[in-house]
């Protein structure tokens, strides 16, 4: 059984890429092979998980192969945990550092990375028009989920990239919200009705950052904040992904 793909995207510094990883690390401890792509050329997130020196096993090189097969997709495989691996750009590295590729091979490399995992999260750049793996992401995945702050910021991206994604195949419609960093004094409501209806809320934890910062972040939350995040965060991928595998 081919396994699901899962595209995080949302606005900048709204906490998409901490959300896609502890969902997928979520994922793996349930004993399924979960593969996190993380597609930002430009602030490469691989340091946020492993130390620099431990890979030089890069997303842009084995996108730039001159061909593609799932023996090179498992070589550029990082490993972190049992059933958890991870593709990224590595540090130092940027949009120009390899040849560019085009759509046909980031479907390729998508279509062997459901046959490697159970799970696909696909951790999107903020740069929808111009990174290609992104946008085909956006286009081919099982479920899409928008991660958005309750703030101006996201607010003005969100309508930045509406028009574009409205298009047909991009299933716009059918995106799941979740309002993420979310204090007590906010106004989810309004929010809610601003992007678009129904939301699932990540509560804001300072803890979050401080792991964010410390590259901590397979490490559990803890105390009742943490236990509210948790909870919230399982109904997300019950309600989202799991049943519908």
């Amino acid at each position: 059984m081919e396994g699901k793909v899962i595209a995080v995207w949302g606005s900048p510094s709204g906490g998409k890429t901490l959300t896609g990883i502890k969902l997928s690390w979520k994922l793996a401890k349930s004993k399924k092979n979960v593969v996190l792509v993380l597609c930002d050329n430009e602030t490469p997130m691989v340091p946020l998980l492993i130390p620099p020196a431990d890979t030089n096993s890069s997303l842009g090189h084995l996108l730039a192969l001159p061909a593609l097969t799932e023996v090179d997709v498992f070589q550029h495989f990082i490993p972190l945990k049992r059933s958890f691996s991870i593709l990224g750009y590595l540090r130092g590295e940027n949009e120009n550092t390899y040849a560019d590729y085009g759509p046909e091979r980031a479907k390729e490399l998508i279509h062997l990375l459901r046959d490697a995992a159970d799970y696909v999260v696909i951790d999107c750049s903020h740069h929808l028009l111009s990174n290609v793996l992104t946008a085909v992401a956006l286009e081919v995945s099982d479920t899409v989920l928008r991660v958005v702050n309750c703030g101006l910021k996201s607010l003005l991206y969100i309508e930045s990239q509406r028009p574009y994604l409205q298009e047909t195949r991009f299933h716009y419609e059918n995106q799941i919200n979740i309002l993420n960093r979310v204090t007590p004094s906010q106004d989810v409501d309004t929010y809610q009705n601003v992007f678009g209806g129904k939301a699932y809320i990540l509560p804001y934890l300072p803890e979050l950052e401080a792991q964010y910062n410390e590259s901590r972040l397979l490490e559990p939350v803890t105390g009742r904040d943490g236990k509210k995040y948790d909870s919230n965060l399982n109904t997300i991928i019950r309600e989202t992904i799991t049943s519908a595998k």
